[in-house]
Formats: structure tokens, sequence, C-alpha cells
């Protein structure tokens, strides 16, 4: 059991050395979901997957309709 243990641990190691964007680039991207403006600061709501996430920028800025999450 820990030779398969330490084989799986080594596989995963080695993939993550041979495909690094693999595992650098694992960013999801969250798409807009709504805003609302709160005096001069406008707080832009994103979907990433079911979680969401929230970005403040200014009142006169349109929010963008992606982000890296």
């Amino acid at each position: 059991m820990n030779k398969l243990k330490a084989i799986i641990i080594g596989a995963a190691i080695l993939v993550s050395m041979a495909f690094p964007s693999m595992v650098a680039n694992s960013a999801v991207t969250c798409f807009k979901s709504g805003e609302q403006t709160s005096g001069m600061n406008k707080i832009c709501y994103y979907n990433c997957m079911g979680s969401t996430a929230a970005i403040t920028i200014s009142a006169v800025k349109l929010c963008p309709l992606t982000i890296k999450q």
C-alpha cells in the first residue's frame, strides 16, 4: 500500500514537472453576473463555476465581462 502511494505521488510530481503550465495556468474564468454602484465605487459580481467573486472598480468604469480567479 505504501509503495502504491509513493508511486502515485511520484507520478503526480513528474507530471507537474513535465507540464508546469497545467498546474500554473489553472485559473478559473469567471463570468459577470451583476453589478452594484455604491458611492464612487462599483462592485462587479462574477460566477466562478458556482462560486461568487467580486471586484471593486470606479463607478464610471464598465465591469469586465470576465475575470480570471
